[in-house]
């Protein structure tokens, strides 16, 4: 087979599967007997709305470890440095099943937030990330605190959108557990800035 066919068949299997999606309603496979556990998280059926929050979750936490991994070698405070540190925790874990989940109903990675060209409500731009590594100290820790802040209330939204209107029970859970914890990490932030 010439090599630019080679090529060309994981476009269109890619097409194929994206037409499926696109209507909104539920999609599902069954796993033949004794398959893995990704190939059966692929049977539950998931829908459109699934999809987008596993992209956008997905694409947010990554953000936000690399936001969180600024503070751990920039910021003064160490209840600060103690809060980057959990998302760290929280966040890499989470990446993992997004991503499983993700490529179970194979779909395509998101964007990197981080690009440019990406410009999405709540994330943080990369001239923003520039001048955060480029701060130290107080400096740091008021900028990051007010940045993080928007970042984290474009996480709840994300989560809400999928409680709302999400199928997987998967992905409803971990839309439920982030909303809980991204609220969380918002109201101590409001407390960083109060103080």
């Amino acid at each position: 087979m010439p090599h630019a066919v080679l090529r060309f068949l994981p476009a269109v299997a890619l097409a194929a599967v994206l037409t499926g999606c696109s209507d909104g309603a539920p999609q599902s496979q069954t796993p033949p007997p004794g398959s893995s556990p990704m190939a059966q998280q692929a049977a539950v059926p998931f829908n459109d709305a699934d999809v987008a929050f596993a992209r956008q979750a997905l694409a947010h936490h990554q953000q936000g470890v690399d936001l969180a991994s600024l503070a751990e070698t920039r910021a003064e405070n160490a209840e600060l440095k103690a809060l980057a540190r959990r998302i760290i925790d929280t966040h890499e874990p989470e990446v993992a099943r997004l991503s499983a989940l993700i490529e179970s109903w194979a779909q395509p990675a998101p964007d990197d937030p981080n690009l440019e060209h990406v410009q999405r409500d709540g994330y943080i731009s990369p001239a923003d990330l520039t001048t955060l590594a480029g701060l130290s100290g107080k400096d740091f820790d008021r900028q990051f605190v007010s940045r993080l802040q928007k970042q984290r209330e474009a996480g709840v939204r994300i989560a809400e959108a999928e409680t709302q209107h999400g199928r997987n029970p998967d992905a409803r859970d971990l839309a439920a557990t982030t909303a809980r914890s991204q609220q969380q990490e918002i109201s101590e932030l409001r407390g960083f800035q109060q103080g």
